[in-house]
């Protein structure tokens, strides 16, 4: 098999190595890598196609890009195709290491989903993708936008820059579904899923399957049955008397939307919104005091704690998170996550919200060079059985 990863090298593979890879060429051979391999970015997309016989182009392939919603628009996609008798592969956050992952990673899926009769293949679509070449000769019969927002800037410099290779993957061929023309597609039935925000996702995933030949009558039978993803306004529910939300939202727009829905939430039942959150480390820091504003803007209690710290001082990200608020004194500082999360589950009040925003599915947290098992859903409901 070829990889670009050394550390995914196994007895017999060939390791195709990347400009600037060079120094893992010994690691690569000492892991049993037969061959190497040397290709520049931009030939790798079309030796994957050569490799495995340009299998985009023997089925659907959509893609989804935006700043949120990827993850959900993709589920919702392929829930839809797979319940109206489509064979549907997904490909994203939830399933693979990265996003998108790299191109022989991407091509090698598609190529056994084929082998396996398959006709559709629904895949997240990530900036960082668009821009390292990581989708160059994939045929995509869709493409969807879901929506841009500030995000990556610590990869992309500046948001024009961000926006802008959102909007290169849009300009290229196949049907180009924009927010401006699905957000007028309106729902005939109950959106199964959680939050106002996820009326925009149903519609992008209404429009898509649509696109793809499905039509309103078998949508409207299939989709009111469809899930959110793993992490996504995911309620976690163990007999308590006041709600607990878990949600991957990391970026100021995505924190508004979730926190907007447990206010209209807690509103409705005179409760309060708590809210846990952190921001990653060694990674965009323009957005740190954005993502406090919109949580102070929303909550009654906001507790900071960290996320994925990575090498970063813990301390350093949460100065940088204070400095967007008004009355720091209002806030509550909690580096440890776990106890960060079992304060604000004590506190919680019948009719209360608890967010718990920022890892979502994750499994890990990571914190300096080291990857530590962590589970939000889990935390929380030790924390509730604890009580």
């Amino acid at each position: 098999m070829h990889r670009i990863d050394s550390r995914l090298i196994q007895p017999g593979d060939i390791f195709v190595c990347l400009p600037n890879a060079e120094s893992h060429i010994p690691a690569a051979l000492a892991a049993g890598a037969r061959e190497v391999i040397r290709l520049g970015h931009h030939e790798l997309g079309p030796f994957a196609k050569t490799l495995y016989g340009d299998p985009s182009r023997d089925m659907a392939v959509i893609g989804v890009t935006g700043t949120n919603g990827k993850t959900t628009t993709t589920h919702l996609i392929h829930h839809g195709l797979t319940q109206t008798g489509r064979r549907s592969a997904l490909v994203g956050t939830i399933n693979a290491a990265l996003t998108t992952p790299d191109i022989l990673d991407v091509t090698r899926r598609m190529a056994d989903h084929r082998q396996a009769n398959g006709t559709h293949f629904v895949m997240e679509v990530s900036s960082h993708a668009i821009a390292q070449n990581r989708i160059d000769g994939i045929t995509f019969f869709c493409r969807i936008l879901t929506n841009i927002t500030q995000d990556h800037l610590d990869y992309h410099g500046t948001f024009e820059a961000y926006r802008a290779t959102k909007l290169q993957f849009m300009s290229g061929p196949g049907h180009r579904l924009f927010p401006e023309a699905y957000e007028a597609i309106p729902l005939s039935f109950r959106n199964p899923l959680a939050g106002r925000f996820n009326e925009r996702n149903m519609q992008a995933a209404l429009a898509a399957l649509r696109v793809c030949g499905i039509r309103d009558a078998e949508l409207n039978q299939v989709m009111p049955l469809a899930s959110a993803p793993p992490g996504r306004f995911e309620r976690v529910v163990k007999g308590q008397p006041f709600d607990v939300v878990v949600d991957y939202a990391h970026t100021p727009d995505g924190m508004d939307n979730v926190l907007a829905e447990a206010r209209h939430i807690a509103d409705t039942q005179q409760g309060r919104v708590i809210v846990v959150f952190g921001c990653g480390g060694d990674r965009d820091r323009s957005k740190r005091p954005l993502m406090a504003q919109a949580a102070v803007r929303h909550a009654d209690v906001v507790i900071i704690t960290s996320d994925n710290p990575r090498t970063e001082d813990p301390h350093a990200i949460v100065q940088d998170i204070v400095a967007g608020i008004d009355h720091p004194e209002h806030v509550t500082v909690h580096l440890d996550r776990r106890d960060a999360i079992r304060h604000a589950i004590h506190m919680a009040r019948p009719h209360d919200v608890v967010m718990v925003l920022g890892k979502g599915h994750e499994k890990t947290q990571l914190i300096g060079k080291q990857s530590i098992h962590f589970d939000d859903v889990e935390e929380v409901q030790l924390a509730l059985k604890l009580g």
